[in-house]
């Protein structure tokens, strides 16, 4: 029984932002009802795909939900969700702006029929104003919300998408705080309301950096930003990275390395000609890490003489098979064996059931247990084309 046990989500998402968002809720104990269209979520065709089994990247995105599949073209379909909402808590989708008020499903309809309801739309872009059709993913999200002009001036190189489609993960774990608040409220006052959550706001939100760069920026480097801290190439290839910058931490590198005359050198005496002397500091600090026998020997001096600390790059099977990693129990196995990020936070019973199921597998039983629906109700929206089953 987690948190959220009790509450129902009718979802309706696809590929990442949305998902992710009511998986998190999921993990939180809600009954999540997923509903995909007639082709199914995008996702499910995503690599590595082998018929007849739900791909890993699905999976780890839906893992939890119950799985139905209605085709929102046929007359009865608008009738039947609505039907369906009118006996859940929360709905969430991430259609472009209009499409759900187009099929008369819009939050103005169906919180008259419940005034608790919580209603989420995540868009790129907004529900309102000059961008709302705009079509986004998170590549346009990263450019548009000024990451990647952030990374390429400060790092000083080309502008280049990050691997991950951080503005649909940021933009999800927006979506579930933001539901879980209105939930709140509902709880406390009777009331639910409407969410309109947007990944350039969320990009926006989570740049620590934005309040900086809006009053003037700074120059030269202050130690704390990421694009500050070094990675170092050791001798064998082996990539240790330096939390903090060794340009304005330099003092504090020159001791720990029992170099404290170079702390009065021309070249390291002050920030700006440090910047100048770059690489002549990273050059110093990569052959004292090579120094060392192994990595823990060089992080021990280091954190003991310094107010820096270091890591290794490891991949995520190296991560996936760490002590740390069985310790936290970071990765939870599906009933098809795929295995998937446990959770995003430890406690009160949060954490997959690792459940995922095909196209519309659960359509019978979710019409059944929450609309009563008979075998012959059920059977006649399978003749009329309304429900969906499939890989």
């Amino acid at each position: 029984m987690g948190p959220l046990a009790g509450i129902r989500v009718l979802d309706f998402t696809r590929v990442v932002a949305g998902p992710l968002a009511t998986r998190i809720l999921a993990d939180q104990g809600a009954e999540v009802i997923k509903v995909e269209p007639p082709e199914g979520d995008l996702s499910r065709t995503f690599p590595p795909f082998q018929p007849e089994q739900v791909t890993p990247y699905f999976a780890q995105q839906n893992a939890g939900k119950h799985f139905c599949s209605f085709d929102l073209s046929k007359d009865k379909t608008p009738d039947l969700i609505a039907e369906l909402a009118a006996e859940c808590d929360v709905i969430v989708e991430n259609f472009r702006p209009g499409v759900m008020a187009k099929y008369g499903l819009d939050y103005e309809r169906l919180s008259k029929a419940n005034s608790r309801l919580v209603y989420c739309s995540i868009t790129g872009f907004g529900q309102t104003g000059p961008w709302a059709k705009r079509r986004a993913y998170a590549p346009i999200g990263h450019l548009e919300s000024g990451l990647v002009e952030y990374d390429k001036r400060k790092n000083k190189r080309e502008a280049r998408q990050p691997s991950l489609v951080l503005g649909d993960s940021v933009t999800a774990l927006s979506a579930a705080a933001a539901i879980n608040a209105l939930l709140v409220q509902a709880e406390r006052q009777g009331s639910g309301g409407y969410l309109d959550v947007c990944m350039i706001e969320s990009l926006v939100y989570i740049q620590e950096w934005v309040s900086t760069e809006l009053a003037g920026g700074w120059e030269p480097t202050n130690g704390g930003f990421c694009h500050e801290s070094p990675i170092l190439e050791m001798p064998n290839g082996d990539l240790w990275g330096i939390a903090g910058s060794p340009v304005a931490w330099f003092p504090d590198l020159a001791m720990a390395m029992d170099r404290p005359e170079l702390i009065e050198d021309p070249r390291f005496a002050q920030p700006m000609e440090r910047e100048a002397h770059k690489d002549e500091i990273l050059e110093m600090l990569t052959a004292w890490a090579a120094s060392f026998q192994n990595f823990d020997e060089f992080l021990s001096v280091l954190e003991s003489k310094s107010p820096f600390t270091a890591a290794q790059m490891v991949s995520i099977d190296d991560l996936a098979s760490s002590d740390w990693a069985a310790h936290r129990h970071l990765l939870a196995e599906t009933n098809t064996n795929l295995k998937i990020p446990a959770r995003n936070a430890a406690g009160v019973n949060i954490g997959t059931t690792g459940r995922v199921a095909g196209m519309g597998a659960d359509n019978e039983a979710v019409l059944k247990s929450v609309l009563g629906y008979s075998k012959a109700q059920i059977d006649a929206l399978v003749e009329a084309e309304v429900l969906v089953s499939g890989q």
